[in-house]
């Protein structure tokens, strides 16, 4: 009762949990595009996987890149 009576100390508290919340906010926003950027890396690492196994197999680089989404310009750089 008498804390919130005194308006310095209510305006304090408020401020310290305004910085709680953004700092909570800021760090679950991290947490979720460092997710995103790792399932993003690792789609790609098995898409150059999948390509190099079918650049062995002999696989035309056209049909590599509509199977795994790579760009041809990226499997030829793979086929080097």
């Amino acid at each position: 009762m008498i804390f919130s009576q005194d308006e310095i100390k209510r305006r304090q508290y408020e401020i310290q949990e305004k910085a709680i919340r953004d700092y909570n906010s800021t760090i679950l926003y991290n947490r979720q595009e460092g997710l995103k950027e790792g399932l993003k890396k690792g789609a790609e690492d098995k898409a150059i996987e999948i390509a190099l196994k079918m650049l062995e197999n002999g696989s035309d680089v056209n049909f590599i890149a509509d199977v795994t989404g790579l760009s041809i310009e990226k499997i030829k750089e793979l086929k080097k």
